[in-house]
């Protein structure tokens, strides 16, 4: 009852204050009630807040509504967020459960590596640049692993990503049969793909792909009705249609990784194995356009081995903290086009190690959740972000994407099941143990083996 109070009251304040602007100006009254709505509303319900982030990260109406275009408002917003988290939190004397989640410890010494990669030359500008450039992404990974305080909200936050990306994906497909989407924005070389950090096909590509698993495991989940299994696999149609319209080599055979991941944990290793298989042929016969002339002779395919090579010498030259956060194009005219290479070259050892460092806690946390806890819908959580896992490390190892934002998602969405799970079901995860550590060193040795064999045939 209180609550409804004070709401009533602020309303009724902003009211005022907006009608008292409009004397002024009708565009800034606009902008004054819009953006005490939002701080109102974030005040009330944080979570509401983040899924209002959410959104305008991926529909991104600032690029496309002239009266948003050039405004600071995905800046204005975290901090809003933030600072009203921090409030929050102060004035209730709790502890930020986001901290008790390894990731965040290994996000914030991802952080640090940014700058330093520069500061080791003392490039100043540079440090401060980069660590601004990364910052929104970090502001966004702490957002989604703070805000989401429970399992409902857990629930909502998938459920809304997955919709907001099938959003994405229909809208592709209609840009393809119509020639521009609801924005207006254009195919680029009969590939479709969305606007601003979407505009590249192949980072639409990667954005529907980690949330493809997540209509496949509800379409074979035993839990829910016949009707709602075959909308759940309408959706799965429909997201890897639009998959192929990106026309992306990276993402499908990181859709090949997570079907045959689903196959193996399915049918057993063998079968599944054999399903794969059958799978990888079908893809390269009846694959995207480009799918089908992945070759070493290939123009695309020799400049990718080529940048490859200078990336291990940029990594042997300089491991200890690399050439410097974006620096890589630097030293060679393509960028890595493999996001293992792209971070060894450019952050050194510690950098790689990190970043393969939340990968593989992330997954070995819904591991041992799944094996620990009571089968239940909760199961399809973490097959979804297994599954996610091993379709942008795939995907990524043909794509420098070592920064892109989805990536951080996925991890903070790993992290966040694998902790509330952990708490409902009183399964003790390790913070880091030595066997993570190891696997993730044998992992980024097994990497740079494979990279050099590749490289030298």
């Amino acid at each position: 009852m209180k609550n409804r109070i004070a709401i009533l009251i602020t309303a009724a304040t902003v009211a005022i204050f907006t009608l008292a602007l409009l004397a002024f100006s009708f565009n800034i009254a606009l902008a004054a009630f819009a953006g005490s709505l939002f701080v109102v509303m974030v005040f009330f319900r944080p979570f509401w807040g983040l899924l209002l982030y959410i959104a305008m990260t991926y529909l991104r109406p600032q690029e496309f509504v002239g009266a948003l275009r050039g405004q600071p408002i995905m800046l204005v917003m975290a901090v809003v967020i933030i600072g009203i988290l921090l409030v929050h939190k102060t004035l209730r004397k709790e502890p930020f459960p986001a901290f008790r989640m390894p990731q965040t410890l290994i996000m914030v010494i991802f952080l640090a590596l940014i700058p330093l990669s520069h500061l080791q030359i003392f490039y100043l500008t540079a440090a401060k640049d980069s660590f601004m450039a990364f910052l929104p992404i970090f502001m966004f990974f702490f957002m989604l692993v703070s805000l989401v305080e429970n399992i409902s909200q857990l629930k909502t936050a998938y459920t809304f990503l997955f919709f907001i990306t099938l959003f994405l994906a229909v809208n592709g497909i209609y840009q393809y049969y119509h020639g521009s989407d609801i924005a207006g924005q254009t195919m680029i070389q009969g590939r479709i793909r969305w606007i601003g950090i979407f505009e590249d096909p192949n980072d639409l590509g990667l954005t529907i792909l980690v949330f493809t698993p997540f209509a496949l495991v509800n379409g074979f989940s035993r839990s829910t009705n016949i009707l709602k299994r075959a909308l759940w696999m309408l959706a799965f149609l429909v997201l890897v249609y639009a998959l192929y319209l990106t026309d992306s080599r990276g993402t499908f055979l990181g859709l090949i990784a997570v079907l045959g991941y689903f196959f193996v944990k399915r049918f057993g290793k063998l079968r599944g194995a054999i399903l794969g298989t059958i799978l990888l042929v079908m893809a390269l016969i009846a694959g995207p356009g480009r799918f089908s002339e992945i070759s070493t002779e290939e123009a695309s395919a020799s400049g990718r081995l080529d940048a490859w090579a200078t990336g291990l010498s940029l990594f042997f030259w300089r491991p200890a903290l690399g050439v410097g956060f974006g620096n890589f194009t630097e030293f060679h005219h393509l960028t890595a086009h493999n996001s293992v290479v792209l971070c060894m070259a450019e952050l050194g050892l510690p950098g790689i190690f990190v970043w393969m460092l939340l990968m593989v806690k992330s997954f070995r946390d819904t591991l041992i959740i799944e094996r620990a806890a009571p089968p239940g819908r909760m199961t399809i959580y973490l097959e979804t972000m297994q599954m996610a896992i091993v379709g942008f490390l795939v995907s990524a190892f043909f794509l420098s994407r070592t920064y892109n934002a989805v990536y951080y998602i996925v991890i903070a969405l790993s992290a966040l099941t694998a902790y509330m799970m952990s708490r409902e079901f009183d399964i003790r995860l390790p913070f880091i143990s030595r066997k993570t550590l190891l696997m993730t060193l044998i992992l980024i040795a097994a990497l740079i083996l494979l990279i050099k064999f590749l490289v030298v045939i």
